[in-house]
């Protein structure tokens, strides 16, 4: 799922901009958009059976129609809710807002943003450019993903591996770790050699770059093969290689 992230002050345009944007990006996949509504409140309609079930304390509450669901999630916060939006298949997450945090962004107007990309660009700039934006998966999306660009039809075995920060290696604590691009490079050279293979019809990495504390995930690994013992045995060497890699890492 590429991220696609728009900012800038109140009364720029970013609104107009997400609706064009919107209509361009729908020509190359499923796209969701995630709006902060900062000191706003958004109001459930009141007395209707959902908002009732949810001020009882359901955790989720949706109502459904012939045309669409509507869903109340109870405090999911932007990586929640990009965590759903992957898992459901979302291949283009636009968000509105959320200013401090590290995605590249787009800038629409005149304000100052740290990681700017494009600066009050065209929709036809921005769909030549998504190699800037950075890619975001949970699992099941990672799996979708995988699944959109393989012969499933041959597939004898779909594996997953996901690996999270451990706390406690031996007798040392691990209180975080930092990730930046150049694992990218790394992922990409074992993927392409998982992929070489023969047997295994499709890979997908995805490692989460910045801070990560313990218990947060670090890296998923999807992959299909002709038969279940090629998947395994890819998997494993990945791990084994992706361990080496990041021990290598200054």
């Amino acid at each position: 799922m590429k991220i696609i992230h728009v900012t800038g002050a109140s009364g720029a345009g970013k609104t107009l901009f997400i609706e064009d944007l919107i209509s361009g990006l729908k020509q190359r996949g499923v796209v969701g958009v995630v709006k902060h509504l900062g000191h706003h409140t958004y109001s459930l309609e009141d007395e209707k059976d959902t908002t009732r079930f949810f001020e009882r304390g359901a955790e989720i509450s949706v109502g459904t129609d012939d045309e669409k669901s509507v869903i109340a999630v109870r405090g999911a916060g932007l990586d929640e809710v990009l965590r759903i939006l992957s898992d459901a298949g979302t291949e283009f997450a636009v968000i509105e807002g959320f200013k401090t945090r590290g995605f590249p962004k787009i800038v629409i107007g005149d304000l100052e943003a740290d990681n700017c990309v494009l600066k009050n660009p065209s929709v036809v700039e921005v769909l030549s450019s998504l190699y800037l934006f950075e890619d975001y998966f949970s699992v099941e999306g990672l799996v979708r993903d995988l699944k959109r660009d393989c012969d499933v039809s041959r597939a004898g075995a779909i594996l997953t591996f996901n690996g999270i920060v451990r706390e406690w290696t031996g007798d040392e604590k691990t209180e975080y770790l930092d990730f930046d691009d150049r694992i990218d490079e790394k992922l990409r050279e074992i993927k392409e050699g998982m992929e070489a293979v023969p047997g295994i019809l499709g890979v997908r990495f995805h490692h989460h770059k910045g801070r990560l504390y313990a218990g947060e995930d670090i890296t998923y690994l999807a992959v299909i093969a002709e038969h279940r013992h090629e998947a395994f045995q890819a998997i494993s060497s990945a791990i084994d290689r992706l361990k080496q890699e990041i021990h290598n890492l200054p």
